[in-house]
């Protein structure tokens, strides 16, 4: 008998130490890595549905990525994610829009 997993998917988010100069005064660019493994459900929104986000900006999204865990992290515009789905495919997105209810946060990239 095959269980159904209502999670089936990995959301990972991108992390940007920034900068620095050293004591010569040359400049070292700072390192970029991914964290987390955050399990959710990826839905693709079929043709790019259109939605007004908390920016006031209408904006046209491809997935709505659910069931995330209500004590993640809060993810803001413009942040950088990546999603592992079903077949070991991974697909990189920008954050379009959060919200967070009370037993789980949606994310439309």
């Amino acid at each position: 008998m095959a269980v159904l997993s209502r999670n089936p998917h990995r959301l990972q988010y991108l992390v940007s130490a920034s900068g620095y100069e050293d004591e010569n005064g040359d400049y070292h660019s700072g390192e970029e890595h991914w964290e987390g493994e955050i399990p959710c459900d990826a839905v693709p929104a079929g043709e790019s549905d259109e939605r007004e986000f908390e920016d006031g900006i209408i904006r046209k999204y491809s997935y709505e990525v659910c069931n995330i865990p209500a004590n993640c992290r809060a993810f803001t515009i413009g942040d950088r994610v990546k999603i592992s789905l079903l077949g070991g495919i991974e697909r990189e997105f920008e954050v379009k829009g959060f919200h967070r209810y009370q037993l789980q946060c949606k994310i439309w990239v």
